[in-house]
């Protein structure tokens, strides 16, 4: 790390690219704190479950590009159960459609929700937006919205991990994986390289990415 660089900085404040943010979390995984900074105690008071990186980003707006274009959906991209919306932020920088956020804000976790992320709950969302296409990361353990997302039939990006957030059922509905190398959560484990995080496309024409 930059000496200028402190282990409380804001890796969401202004995205980098994957080495110096995964170079941040080696740090932190050495001075055991990736779990503390992650519940908000870094110089952004965030949340973070999953670890923004620009490959990452750009991975994920080539995927949504594809999906959307194979599909021929009209409407906006729409971000649900969007916490603090950084990564609704950071797509609609690198999209052409508009980019929604809304999330029920219910204060399950201490997130400092911006005020144009829409008071609003998942379904109702997809109902009031009507959008091409819809993107969840990181939903609660065990919750069935995924699972409701999916039975809408819209195109759904899905980034977690199935055995720790969201319904497991979901592995079992039809989908294709991404396989972006620059997936980083919370819960990996930095300095051994075992990341756990991964980005599944429900809804989608199977030819527009890899392999299922």
């Amino acid at each position: 790390m930059n000496s200028r660089h402190t282990l409380t900085d804001d890796v969401h404040l202004q995205i980098g690219d994957y080495q110096s943010v995964l170079g941040h979390f080696l740090a932190l995984e050495s001075a055991g704190k990736v779990k503390e900074y992650c519940n908000g105690s870094n110089d952004g008071g965030r949340w973070i479950f999953q670890i923004l990186n620009s490959e990452f980003v750009t991975d994920l707006v080539q995927a949504i590009n594809a999906v959307l274009e194979s599909s021929g959906r009209n409407g906006p991209v729409l971000e649900v159960m969007a916490g603090d919306g950084r990564l609704s932020e950071a797509l609609s920088e690198k999209l052409s459609r508009p980019v929604m956020a809304t999330d029920a804000k219910d204060g399950r976790y201490g997130i400092a929700y911006p005020k144009w992320v829409e008071r609003l709950d998942a379904l109702e969302s997809v109902s009031k937006y009507d959008p091409a296409l819809i993107v969840v990361s990181w939903e609660p353990y065990l919750s069935t919205i995924g699972l409701d997302l999916v039975a809408t039939g819209k195109p759904l990006v899905w980034i977690g991990n199935p055995k720790m957030c969201g319904h497991p059922d979901i592995m079992e509905m039809k989908h294709v994986t991404l396989k972006t190398p620059y997936a980083l959560s919370r819960h990996d484990s930095f300095s051994e390289r075992i990341f756990r995080s991964e980005v599944f496309l429900f809804n989608v024409d199977s030819a527009s990415r890899q392999d299922q």
